[in-house]
């Protein structure tokens, strides 16, 4: 398959959607969710980190997510 083919084949994400940080935060319980945001606001925590601890509890947020939530250009616009 070429790339020109590969791209106009290619499903887009739906407009909207939610930043999965974003979704994190809001539905962990209140004391988790105290903790995650520490941790964000925390620049010595290393979104690779941060990413790695919430996959060890289960949660897959991958280091993207982070990255793109601690700088405000996330789908969730926090």
């Amino acid at each position: 398959m070429s790339l020109a083919e590969r791209f106009s084949s290619y499903e887009r994400p739906t407009p909207g959607g939610k930043c999965v940080t974003c979704a994190l935060v809001a539905g962990l319980p209140k004391d988790e969710a105290a903790a995650l945001i520490a941790a964000l606001d925390d620049a010595s925590i290393s979104n690779a980190a941060i990413s790695n601890i919430l996959k060890s509890e289960g949660h897959h947020i991958g280091e993207t997510s982070v990255r793109r939530h601690r700088k405000g250009i996330c789908r969730g616009g926090s």
